[in-house]
């Protein structure tokens, strides 16, 4: 395992544990941030480059005014988001979803279509009022993540630009 990652999987859980009202998997390490709604897992990356993730950015920007919060806590508060609002939506919904994004991974339809499917959306919506009605809490995370992250990046000499 990557030096000083435990750090910073044990802040992500430690988040969760005092901020939502429910239960979580421990939060494990991926290529990719995801999760599994239905039982409540969270991976998060800690190598996917920022441009990977530039048209979500730029998605959530256009809702909110706070800019000072990093893409992985971002990205991490949107999948908590999908495991927090995933009851919401119907089997229906659900599917749909899942048949579009399908046609996206194809290229039969457009990314940026991504955003707007109604999982994405409130998942978003969720981050996005969690970030405003908590942002000193947020914002901590964020700072605390970043220097975690900074070591991580040192001690293992990786290098996000090559």
């Amino acid at each position: 395992m990557l030096i000083g990652i435990d750090k910073l999987l044990d802040l992500c859980n430690l988040f969760i544990e005092d901020n939502c009202n429910t239960d979580f998997e421990n939060v494990e390490l991926n290529t990719d941030f995801f999760c599994y709604p239905d039982t409540n897992e969270v991976f998060v990356s800690i190598v996917a480059l920022e441009n990977a993730y530039d048209e979500f950015m730029e998605n959530l920007q256009t809702r909110t005014d706070i800019t000072d919060i990093s893409v992985f806590t971002w990205s991490f508060l949107h999948e908590i988001g999908h495991c927090m609002t995933w009851d919401y939506l119907s089997k229906r919904t659900k599917h749909h979803c899942e048949h579009v994004k399908r046609k996206i991974e194809r290229g039969s339809i457009p990314t940026i279509v991504y955003y707007g499917l109604a999982d994405e959306k409130i998942a978003t919506d969720w981050a996005l009022r969690f970030a405003t009605d908590n942002y000193k809490i947020v914002k901590a995370f964020d700072e605390k993540t970043l220097d975690i992250l900074n070591k991580i990046y040192l001690d293992n000499k990786i290098d996000l630009e090559g």
